[in-house]
Parts: structure tokens; sequence; C-alpha cells
């Protein structure tokens, strides 16, 4: 059922299934799953619903909103089945991807705030480890509504709604926009509050950038098979899904304060 309704907003929109799988990073490979009726993760059926514009529902089943009474009874009736600490368990992730879904709605109402465009990065001083930043020219740089987790992992809205004014200098001319950090797993290279500049570029293994994988963002140094935590009391997260792991950008540096001139 999913892959004719694909098929069909292809068509729809006059685009083709391959290339707009590469387009939205997602493997073409899934076609051929599809096709079989292989299930599809929540994190892909976001993206295609987002870019054709249509609801989930109407990926899946080619209708919206089809919940019918049958449905609902359905429903009541494998809930009434579970125990105290299941219902309650279900009633916290409804109520949570309720709270993303209004989250969403509402940051799309807000102006979108362009990432600063910057053809190619600007030299490297002599001295990059120099820290003194001063007063005298500064740029807006768009900020993540979300902050990217050092621990378990949160929900990573891509959309800016605010901009930061910072110093300019070779770090933050390549700045495409900023993270807040939330959590200690990445002590002590980042610690929690921090905000961390990240460059919209591929991150190789050993390098850190802000990922999301399987819905979950956070900021994590690259593995050949997971997201790696530095601080040693956290473990690392596994990648046994790569097909829902996306790469928001590598981490340059985390933002100084700006030193005022004597």
């Amino acid at each position: 059922m999913f892959y004719d309704n694909f098929l069909t907003l292809c068509k729809e929109k006059g685009e083709k299934p391959t290339p707009l799988l590469k387009k939205l990073g997602l493997s073409p490979g899934n076609l051929g799953k599809w096709q079989n009726g292989a299930s599809v993760n929540s994190d892909i059926l976001q993206k295609l619903s987002m870019h054709f514009g249509v609801s989930i529902d109407k990926l899946l089943n080619g209708k919206d909103n089809i919940l019918t009474d049958e449905d609902e009874k359905k429903l009541l009736n494998y809930y009434n089945e579970l125990d105290e600490v299941s219902k309650a368990s279900v009633l916290g992730k409804a109520e949570g991807l309720a709270e993303a879904a209004r989250r969403k709605k509402a940051l799309k109402a807000v102006p979108k705030a362009k990432p600063k465009q910057l053809s190619t990065p600007p030299p490297v001083p002599e001295d990059p480890d120099d820290e003194d930043e001063y007063e005298e020219e500064y740029l807006e740089i768009p900020i993540a509504e979300m902050p990217a987790s050092a621990g378990t992992g949160i929900y990573l809205d891509s959309d800016y709604s605010e901009t930061i004014k910072v110093a300019a200098n070779w770090k933050t001319r390549q700045t495409d926009f900023a993270v807040k950090v939330s959590g200690d797993s990445m002590e002590p290279r980042f610690c929690n509050g921090d905000i961390v500049l990240v460059r919209e570029q591929p991150v190789k293994v050993g390098e850190t950038g802000i990922f999301v994988y399987e819905g979950e963002g956070y900021i994590k140094e690259l593995g050949e098979d997971c997201l790696i935590s530095l601080n040693p009391e956290y473990p690392n997260i596994q990648i046994e899904n790569p097909d829902s792991l996306f790469c928001q950008g590598k981490v340059i540096a985390v933002l100084k304060l700006v030193k005022k001139r004597r």
C-alpha cells in the first residue's frame, strides 16, 4: 500500500522516485524493500510527509484521517488489555508525539532565518588557538530552536526561529548555525549549556557532529558503527539502522564570550 501511494505522489508532483530519495538523503535501496511490503520507519515517513505536503495517513493509506469507529474500538480494546504501567507509557508517548506535532506547527508560523551562506571557508589564522575576540565586527548566526543532546537524546528541530549576535572571527565566519548542548555525555570537551558552532558539511569518523538518529538529536563523535560519548559514564549509541542517521553538520568550536577591549 505505501509503495503504491509513494509512486502516486511522485507522479502527481512530477518527480522520479530514485532521484527524490537521493535528494532527501535516503537510500534508493528502500524502493525494493517497500515494493516487497517492508515497513517504513517514522523518520522517513516524516521526511516524505513534509516534502509532499501530505499527512502520514495519506502516505500509508492513501487517505487523510481514516480512523473509523471500528478502528477506535480496536485501539480502546488494545489499551484496556494493558497493565497500568503500560497504559501510562502509552499515554506518555502519545502526549509527547502530540506536543512535538504542536511545536512543529507553531514553528512553521515563525519566519525562518536563512543560514549564512559561505562559498569557501576563510583562511585559518596563524594562531587559531588565540581565543581573544574583540567587539569590532559582529555576525548574526541562526540558532536551532531545540538543543542537541549530550545525553540520551532529545528531539532536534531543524528550523531556526532565532539568531544570536557573535563576534566576527575565522570560526564564526565558517558557521552556518549554532546549537545549545544539553547534558554531560560529551564532557570534558563539551559541557551542558555550551553553545557550539556548526558548519553544514559531512562528518568523518573521529570528528564531532550534530546528528539526528531515529528522530532524536545528538552532539556526538562519529564512530565506525556508533555515535561516541566522550564521558565514560555514558554508553555509545549503536547505529543499528543507518537509514535513520542524518548528519546536520560538523561542530567546529564552542562559542566563546566576547572580550571587551580595555
